[in-house]
């Protein structure tokens, strides 16, 4: 193990430049020396890119010129922090702000097993620092979900304990080189959502361990950068929808993967039989509206079916 590994820290802004300053500044408070940090800015229109050169001149940024989402945005950073010598990229939210033993907690666990391959943070809500917002996750391939354990629970110290999850969250990820080198980088057709799940089973297929640190606490403001509820809610169900049914072809064989595939979509589809029933509807009676929920789902479902993957501009 290198005594001192060199850490990448890469956060992606697109139009949050106030939340992005604020976990600029938590950062500059790590008691771990040897990192840098790389904003990728996914071509924002409020000059995040002029600001934060002001404000935290010691910054590398990266200015895209479009809206690569996560994935890309991420992979981005990724490339450019192995280009220049990372051990590890610690995958950032930039609506989140970092406790000052974040980044030595993880690595110091990191140090325990060689195999341990990514890593994920206790993660508070930014409004209630002692209520949970992720402390590891399941994965639940029939219902087409990924629970995160201990949402909404008070901290109690009930998840303080090293474990090995099936997954760990993008909002906070640490990530080895070697993950990078031998499984590769974000899935780009995801564009957002669910490619942390799929990154992490990737990882464990490829005889990794995905662990749960609970000493490096992050702080997070739950989607800043979706300002309106509405627009979280239905572009998170839409990309959800789509990707995880993707992440099932990507994961199993004939005949589970198409049990699985069925299982979802028709769960998905029972659930919303009003919504189902409006959207035939609306192809003969225009004054039948379907909700927005309804079709970010079903237009989820019918872009996986057609592969169409990737960035998808809906207004629902």
């Amino acid at each position: 193990m290198i005594s001192s590994p060199c850490v990448f820290i890469i956060v992606v802004n697109w139009n949050g430049v106030a939340d992005t300053l604020e976990c600029l500044e938590s950062l500059r408070h790590l008691d771990y020396p040897n990192f840098q940090v790389v904003l990728v800015d996914n071509a924002s229109v409020d000059d995040s890119v002029e600001i934060v050169r002001r404000k935290a001149p010691s910054t590398r940024i990266i200015a895209n010129t479009r809206n690569l989402g996560f994935t890309g945005g991420n992979n981005v950073g990724i490339r450019y922090a192995l280009e220049n010598g990372a051990d590890y990229v610690w995958l950032l939210n930039n609506d989140t702000i970092v406790d000052r033993n974040a980044l030595s907690s993880f690595l110091k666990a990191a140090d325990s097993d060689p195999a341990i391959g990514i890593l994920g943070s206790k993660i508070y809500y930014y409004s209630e620092r002692s209520v949970l917002s992720f402390a590891g996750a399941t994965i639940d391939w029939g219902k087409g979900r990924s629970p995160h354990v201990g949402r909404g629970e008070s901290d109690r110290g009930q998840y303080d304990t090293v474990r090995d999850v099936e997954r760990v969250s993008g909002c906070s990820m640490l990530v080895k080189k070697d993950v990078c080198d031998r499984v590769g980088l974000l899935d780009d057709d995801f564009f957002l959502y669910a490619e942390d799940v799929d990154w992490c089973v990737r990882a464990r297929i490829a005889g990794f361990r995905c662990v749960y640190v609970p000493a490096s606490m992050v702080f997070h403001k739950e989607a800043a950068s979706m300002k309106a509820k509405d627009g979280k809610s239905t572009l998170f169900l839409y990309y959800n929808t789509r990707n995880f049914l993707k992440m099932i072809t990507k994961h199993h064989r004939f005949p589970t993967r198409e049990c699985l595939v069925m299982k979802v979509i028709f769960q998905n589809l029972r659930h919303r039989k009003r919504g189902l029933l409006k959207m035939v509807l609306s192809g003969f009676d225009r004054s039948v509206v379907p909700g927005p929920e309804d079709k970010a789902i079903f237009f989820g479902i019918r872009d996986f079916l057609s592969n169409r993957m990737g960035r998808r501009d809906y207004s629902f």
